[in-house]
């Protein structure tokens, strides 16, 4: 295993812990399954049957909602707290914990060892992220947008919210299993492809290609693992593939309306950049004066 304070780790742990984020984000809250708490054993060989026609992206996406417990369970919950830890082949794995909590707040650490922590967060108007190399910093305006559309609580039933278009491509195989495929376009412009078990409805995984200093990238997300929390069942084991490296997030603790409103709370540090960014605002100097009739100029 490399030396963790390697320049090569380094840069590893920061693109996974910081930039990084916005995956681990995608994965935990983006990727609700239904599951029966064990590994999802792999389809039994039948025979083979006529092809019928793929149903329509609106009832493959209306058996998914139903699978995980229903439009119902899922909104019955108001809060959600996961402990567990990220990993990567040959990094070792740093502890996290994520936050989330109606409508759209989110609050994510990540314990690096002998880096420090990596925070990033969101209160419902300001995006943020803190860490020991950065510093505190407010995301800009396209990362604010995709930090609120991670935010959403209600993400799993709030598909005709996200995405402006879903389109069935028909059946594919993925990871080993037979899927129905849908190109998703976000409002954002965002493509994705969710693919949605022919069996039992639920969310297999998605793949999506993501912009990187080293030119566009795929990366896939698999749900490994499931149990039931509140009603609604959350992957607990979920591979992250992208780069030609792995990442794992595996939960050990997923609790349910449990999260204070202070956990949302800004950082002192982001406290005082939203005050000097205030302060650097232009005064508002409102409409120029019109000239009076019959004087104009």
């Amino acid at each position: 295993m490399p030396s963790l304070r390697s320049p090569r780790t380094i840069s590893i742990w920061r693109g996974a812990a910081a930039a990084g984020i916005g995956l681990l984000l995608a994965s935990s809250s983006l990727c609700l399954a239904q599951g029966d708490g064990e590994n999802t054993p792999p389809p039994v060989a039948e025979p083979a049957a006529p092809a019928s026609p793929a149903p329509e992206a609106k009832d493959v996406i209306a058996r998914y909602v139903k699978a995980i417990g229903g439009e119902s369970a899922v909104r019955a919950q108001k809060s959600r707290m996961m402990k567990g830890e990220m990993s990567m082949e040959g990094m070792g794995a740093a502890p996290l914990v994520i936050y989330f909590a109606a409508p759209n707040r989110m609050l994510v650490e990540v314990e690096v060892p002998d880096m420090g922590q990596f925070r990033q967060g969101f209160d419902g108007e300001v995006a943020w992220s803190l860490d020991p190399f950065s510093g505190p910093s407010i995301l800009d305006d396209e990362q604010l947008a995709a930090t609120r559309d991670q935010a959403d609580f209600y993400g799993e039933v709030n598909f005709d919210k996200r995405f402006k278009s879903m389109e069935s491509t028909g059946e594919k195989e993925f990871d080993g299993v037979k899927c129905y495929a849908l190109k998703m376009v976000s409002n954002r412009e965002e493509e994705s492809t969710y693919f949605f078990e022919v069996e039992s409805g639920l969310l297999r995984g998605t793949t999506q290609v993501q912009e990187t200093g080293m030119g566009p990238m795929e990366m896939k997300s698999i749900n490994k693992e499931y149990k039931e929390f509140g009603g609604v069942k959350f992957p607990v084991h979920t591979d992250i593939e992208m780069m030609g490296m792995v990442r794992s997030l595996k939960f050990t603790t997923i609790e349910i309306d449990t999260v204070k409103d202070e956990m949302f709370v800004l950082p002192d540090e982001i406290k005082a950049l939203v005050e000097k960014g205030k302060a650097e605002e232009p005064a508002d100097e409102g409409e120029p004066e019109k000239p009076e009739p019959g004087r104009e100029n």
